[in-house]
């Protein structure tokens, strides 16, 4: 009987938990890849270096 009663109530609890920390693994992997992305690389902040010398 209460063998029962906590399979009742644990594994859902476990798949809630897991569940939820998919959802927040899954949404700090698509911030952390807009930050990436947002960053810009050596080679085109020295051709925008380049563009601002050029127009003085």
């Amino acid at each position: 009987m209460t063998a029962t009663l906590t399979m009742i109530i644990i594994v859902p609890l476990i798949m809630l938990m897991g569940a939820l920390a998919l959802f927040f693994v899954i949404r700090y992997f698509i911030k952390y890849n807009a930050q990436v992305n947002k960053r810009k690389s050596p080679q085109q902040e020295e051709l925008d270096r380049m563009k601002i010398e050029d127009l003085k």
